[in-house]
C-alpha cells in the first residue's frame, strides 16, 4: 500500500520549473563537489538541538575504499578536463558491424555553466529518438545514488500511480539512476524492483561490497530485465556514460541492440572506477569509460521540459533546478554523512524500506504544486536540447 500524505509535508512543496529547453541551464558546481559534501559534512542537530551522531563512527571498507576512487576520479575528470579538443569528433566505431554513419557522432550538447563537460549522442541514438511518434512532457532525469537506488524506486512508484510518467515520457540517468529508467521502461513493479535491490544488498553485506558489486550487479540486472527490455528502452531511455577521450566527454546512449548492449551500457555508467570491479575503468564500445554521474548528475532527456530527481540534498551538492529530492521534506532528511555511506555500502532491509517511502512521499510534495492534468502534456519529438551536427 501506498504510504499516507501527511498534510504538513506538503508546505514544502517544490515548484515544477519554467519551459527551458536547454537541458544544462541550472547552476552546477565542480564535480569534486560531491566529495566535499560527503567528506565534510556535518551531523545534523536533533530537535532538541543535540547532534545526533551516526551510529558508526568508524568507515566501513566499502565507505573508504569508495571515497578514495571516487576522489581518484574527481581528480582524473579536473586534469583531464584541461587539455583542449576543440577540433575533434569522437568516433565509436563498432568491429563487428562496421556502421560506422551509425556509430558516428551526430548530436552534441555543450554545457553552458562548465564547457568542459561535453554530450554527445551516436547517429543511431538521434534517429530512434526521432523515430518515436508521440513524447510526453515531461521528461524525467534520475541522479546518480549509489546503492540509494530505493528512493528513486520510490519517486518512480509516485510518478507512475499517479500519471506522471507514461510509457511515452522520456528518461535519462546516470549510474542508479540509469537503472530506475531502465526498470522503468522494463513494465516491472517497482516492489520488484525493491526486492531485487534487497537481493543485492544481502549478498553483499554477507560477501562484500568493493571489488565485487558489479559482477553481483550484472547478475541481478540479467535476471531480473526481461529479454525485450532493449525493445523497451530505444529512443525513450537516454543512458549517460563518461567517456575517456582527450577530455572527459558525457555520451548519451540510448538505441540498443539487445538486452546485453543495454546492460553494457547500465553497468558502464555505473562504474565508479576501482569500486565497481577491481580495475581503473571498463570497455564500453571500444572506448575506455566510468561512471557517468562523474560528469552530470543528472542527463537531459529528449522531452523539451525535464524535472530532476536527486536522492541527495540537492542543496547541499550546491545544486539549483531540482525537482524532486530529500529537500522536499527536510524534516525527514538523513544526515549527508550517513547517506554518503548507504550510497557506498547497502544498509539494511528496513532502511532501504525507509528510502523507498521517503521517495513516495517527496514526489507526493512535488506533485502538490505540480498537477499532473497541468503539466503532463503529449507532443511530438522534439530536439530543442541539442546542437545537430
Amino acid at each position: 500500500m501506498a504510504p499516507t500524505i501527511s498534510s504538513s509535508i506538503v508546505s514544502h512543496a517544490h515548484r515544477f520549473p519554467s519551459s527551458n529547453p536547454n537541458p544544462n541551464s541550472f547552476l552546477l558546481r565542480s564535480r569534486t563537489q560531491f566529495i566535499a559534501f560527503a567528506s565534510n559534512s556535518s551531523p545534523p542537530e536533533g530537535a532538541n538541538g543535540n547532534v545526533q551522531h551516526d551510529a558508526t563512527e568508524k568507515k566501513s571498507f566499502a565507505v573508504a575504499t569508495g571515497e578514495l576512487f571516487l576522489g581518484l576520479a574527481a581528480r582524473l575528470i579536473k586534469s583531464r578536463s584541461k587539455l583542449t579538443d576543440s577540433a575533434s569528433v569522437a568516433m565509436f566505431e563498432n568491429s563487428n558491424s562496421g556502421k560506422l554513419y551509425e556509430d558516428r557522432i551526430g548530436a552534441v550538447v555543450e554545457d553552458e555553466i562548465d564547457p568542459d563537460v561535453v554530450w554527445e549522442q551516436r547517429v543511431k541514438d538521434v534517429e530512434a529518438e526521432r523515430s518515436r511518434r508521440i513524447v510526453t512532457n515531461p521528461g524525467f532525469s534520475f541522479s546518480a545514488a549509489g546503492l540509494l537506488f530505493p528512493y528513486h524506486l520510490g519517486v518512480a512508484q509516485f510518478l507512475i500511480q499517479n500519471g506522471y510518467i507514461k510509457e511515452t515520457t522520456p528518461l535519462a540517468g546516470s549510474s542508479a539512476g540509469a537503472i530506475v529508467c531502465a526498470v522503468i521502461a522494463s513494465g516491472a513493479s517497482m516492489e520488484e524492483a525493491l526486492n531485487a535491490t534487497k537481493m543485492l544488498a544481502e549478498d553483499c553485506r554477507n560477501r562484500g561490497t568493493a571489488f565485487r558489486l558489479g559482477a553481483v550487479l550484472r547478475d541481478i540486472l540479467d535476471k531480473f530485465l526481461p529479454d525485450d527490455v532493449h525493445i523497451r528502452s530505444n529512443g525513450r531511455v537516454r543512458v549517460a556514460v563518461t567517456q575517456l577521450l582527450w577530455r572527459p566527454r558525457g555520451l548519451l546512449v540510448d538505441q540498443f541492440d539487445s538486452k546485453e548492449d543495454l546492460i553494457n551500457a547500465v553497468f558502464t555508467s555505473s562504474f565508479i572506477p576501482g569500486y565497481l570491479a577491481p580495475r581503473p575503468a571498463t570497455m564500453f564500445r571500444n572506448r575506455l569509460c566510468i561512471d557517468g554521474g562523474l560528469t552530470l548528475f543528472m542527463p537531459p532527456t529528449s522531452a523539451t521540459q525535464t524535472v530532476r530527481v536527486c536522492a541527495f540534498p540537492a542543496s547541499r551538492l550546491g545544486l539549483l533546478g531540482i525537482g524532486i529530492s530529500p529537500d522536499c521534506n527536510p524534516e525527514n532528511m538523513s544526515s549527508p554523512r550517513q547517506l554518503f555511506n548507504w550510497a557506498l555500502e547497502p544498509a539494511e532491509d528496513a532502511i532501504l524500506d525507509r528510502l523507498f517511502e521517503l521517495g513516495y512521499l517527496d514526489a507526493a510534495v512535488w506533485a502538490k504544486e505540480n498537477p499532473v492534468e497541468v503539466i503532463v502534456q503529449d507532443a511530438s519529438p522534439a530536439f530543442g536540447n541539442s546542437n545537430a551536427k
